[in-house]
């Protein structure tokens, strides 16, 4: 697996786990978040988390009971940043739909590792 597949599995535990604070330290801040063609901007890690607990109060809702990443796409990659699109799976009990949507990040070097700056997803059911 790839340092960037095994990134985003990380991030897909994070979420799995219902667990914020390890979701934001998956970004960089300040950084941007597209939805819906809305954007809106994170200045630093407390907004990032804001950002994520909102996410996960969806996820509880629609009682989301995985995350599953169905694939990674590297799209570009150089020593500064690579961009990747992530095919994400949002499961649930029993035979209840889930939903299946894209999301493109843009991710920057961080120590050893990558952080998330830009984050745009297409198709998803928020």
């Amino acid at each position: 697996m790839s340092e960037v597949a095994e990134f985003f599995a990380r991030y897909a535990d994070a979420f799995q786990a219902f667990d914020a604070e390890g979701i934001a330290a998956c970004y960089a801040a300040p950084c941007l978040f597209v939805r819906d063609g809305e954007t809106a901007a994170a200045e630093n890690a407390i907004a990032v988390a804001a950002s994520a607990n909102a996410l996960l109060d969806l996820h509880r809702a629609w009682d989301v009971q995985t995350v599953e990443v169905g694939g990674v796409i590297v799209l570009e990659r150089a020593p500064g940043h690579v961009l990747a699109r992530v095919d994400w799976r949002l499961g649930r009990t029993g035979s209840r739909i889930a939903w299946e949507y894209a999301t493109t990040y843009a991710l920057v070097p961080a120590g050893t590792g990558w952080r998330i700056a830009l984050a745009s997803t297409h198709d998803a059911p928020f």
